[in-house]
């Protein structure tokens, strides 16, 4: 370790995974420093589905009350044809939210601030090496006990050490974006459900996402130009879904396009989630298509562990790191697969679809699905 009387962390990135471990390391008495490349915390426009697991990390880690507060609550899953026709209907065992993503980073970011947490804004990471040193892209060279690159899908402090394994560019990909929620749709008995409409090989994803905001991703194919379009292509949206054609025209008027666009899924997997004394976290470590809505629950799982087995190490970072990855891994590159396998239905045709539909309810598929989401996560077992 440094000189400092405490272990210090420097954390690229101010998302979900960079926040919540300055909150994990700074409970357990690290001095934390998280840069973030913008000038404020990032208020992308759409929410974010977390179940059981991640609220169980948001409770260990003191950021659950101010996140549930204008979150909305979930009680069921359904799958419905471009008719409003039911497919399938699934009943949450657990609790489950879905929240605005500003919500949930404001949330943690105050929890950070409460316990000594630094923030510095307009500060962008150029990489970092081996032996615990984050360059900015200001010129500073920063030395850590720890250094964890949560700086996204396309992080530099990951690309730095070439960790890379393979990087799976998926054929389907989203635009997600909110919209304002009408009063009619909060009085509706659709509101405490997540509904996902099929329409061919597109699919809306609708859920409300606070008291006053309606969350939705609209689903394509790369191979489907006018369905990865922003502003929508509102005729072949309503042609694809007639149901919904005052739907689009309140999405084609609200949402804030110049922060939407259409966005391939990926499957990101490295040859190490770890380089001397530099942690690989959140979607820069494990992108995943948000099909199982567990991209976001395995970050905040991931880096509680981190500072966890940190503590149980006695901050001996390259043996907790080791520790991390072996215990933290597996669960996680099971979630990988099974949410891509979802995506691969977006290729087939209705009349092998809707078949498909039916073995994912068979108890032991529930029961792969639901892995994740049922874990009771490394530091959340005082949990209640």
């Amino acid at each position: 370790m440094t000189s400092t009387s405490k272990p210090h962390a420097e954390i690229a990135g101010a998302g979900l995974a960079g926040l919540t471990a300055a909150v994990a390391l700074a409970e357990r008495g690290w001095s934390v420093r998280v840069h973030e490349r913008y000038q404020s915390l990032r208020s992308q426009g759409f929410g974010i589905t977390t179940h059981a697991n991640g609220l169980r990390v948001l409770k260990a880690v003191g950021a659950y009350e101010d996140t549930v507060r204008d979150a909305n609550p979930l009680s069921v899953s359904e799958l419905r044809d471009s008719e409003d026709r039911l497919i399938s209907h699934t009943r949450y065992r657990a609790q489950s939210i879905r929240v605005s993503r500003y919500r949930l980073v404001a949330a943690l970011a105050e929890r950070g601030r409460a316990l000594g947490v630094e923030l510095a804004f307009n500060s962008a990471a150029a990489g970092a090496d081996r032996a615990g040193e984050l360059r900015l892209e200001s010129g500073p060279r920063l030395k850590a006990d720890l250094v964890i690159g949560a700086d996204g899908i396309n992080s530099r402090v990951r690309d730095s050490l070439d960790l890379i394994r393979s990087r799976r560019i998926k054929a389907d990909g989203a635009m997600r974006l909110v919209i304002p929620r009408l009063p009619e749709e909060v009085a509706s008995e659709d509101a405490n459900k997540v509904i996902e409409w099929w329409s061919g090989n597109r699919r809306i994803i609708y859920g409300a996402c606070s008291p006053t905001e309606l969350y939705i991703a609209l689903v394509a194919r790369a191979d489907d130009p006018l369905g990865c379009q922003a502003p929508i292509d509102r005729a072949s949206w309503i042609q694809a879904f007639p149901k919904h054609g005052a739907l689009f025209e309140r999405i084609h008027r609200d949402a804030e396009w110049d922060k939407v666009m259409w966005v391939p899924f990926q499957v990101l997997k490295l040859t190490s989630w770890s380089a001397g004394r530099v942690a690989i976290a959140g979607d820069a470590a494990h992108a995943m298509p948000p099909n199982l809505g567990q991209g976001g629950g395995c970050s905040l799982m991931n880096v509680l562990a981190l500072a966890v087995i940190l503590e149980e190490t006695g901050n001996d970072v390259e043996r907790a790191l080791s520790l991390w990855e072996q215990r933290e891994r597996p669960l996680t590159e099971h979630t990988q697969f099974w949410s891509q396998l979802y995506s691969v239905l977006t290729a087939w045709p209705r009349a092998l679809r809707e078949p498909a539909f039916a073995l994912l309810g068979l108890p032991w598929m529930q029961k792969q699905y639901r892995r994740t989401s049922n874990h009771i996560a490394t530091g959340t077992e005082h949990v209640n």
